[in-house]
């Protein structure tokens, strides 16, 4: 079998993004292996999550979706997408701001019920090479409150000219 690369306008089209100049930024706070219905969760923080599912629940994957599993924990997952050029930082800072900051008491009573507390930052990153990522002291104090992990995914995908 022969691997031929991607050019960019393939990956455009793999991504169905019509404009590769703009970088894609994931952020995402997730609860995971818990006890409980992760509809409680919604209720309690008043966002409408990506996903959720609990322990033992049918899902299908592969290309057909045909392939059947069974969730090994329940999960609630909720996402911001944003496609902008701003610093990375400043989108985590508006994501504490708007979302974690004004739900803290109650993100911290879920936290304690939940085995996994979990921050994502997600970057496809086309302009320039070398992304720049600064998290705030009081953020970083803020995950801990919240025995929260970091996971941080940072695709660099600009050209070379």
């Amino acid at each position: 079998m022969t691997f031929i690369p991607l050019d960019k306008n393939d990956y455009k089209k793999i991504m169905h993004s019509a404009d590769s100049e703009i970088n894609q930024n994931i952020l995402m706070l997730c609860f995971l292996d818990f006890d409980f219905d992760p509809d409680l969760i919604t209720k309690k923080l008043e966002l409408e999550p990506l996903s959720t599912g609990q322990k033992g629940d049918e899902y299908f994957v592969g290309p057909q979706k045909n392939i059947a599993k069974f969730r090994e924990c329940s999960h609630w997952d909720y996402e911001w997408k944003i496609n902008s050029n701003d610093f990375i930082s400043d989108l985590i800072g508006n994501f504490f701001n708007e979302i974690i900051i004004p739900r803290l008491g109650s993100i911290k009573e879920i936290s304690l019920n939940c085995k996994t507390v979990r921050f994502i930052v997600v970057q496809y990153y086309y302009i320039g090479h070398n992304p720049g990522y600064g998290f705030e002291k009081e953020w970083i104090n803020i995950l801990a409150d919240i025995n929260a992990e970091i996971d941080m995914d940072i695709y660099c995908l600009c050209e070379d000219k």
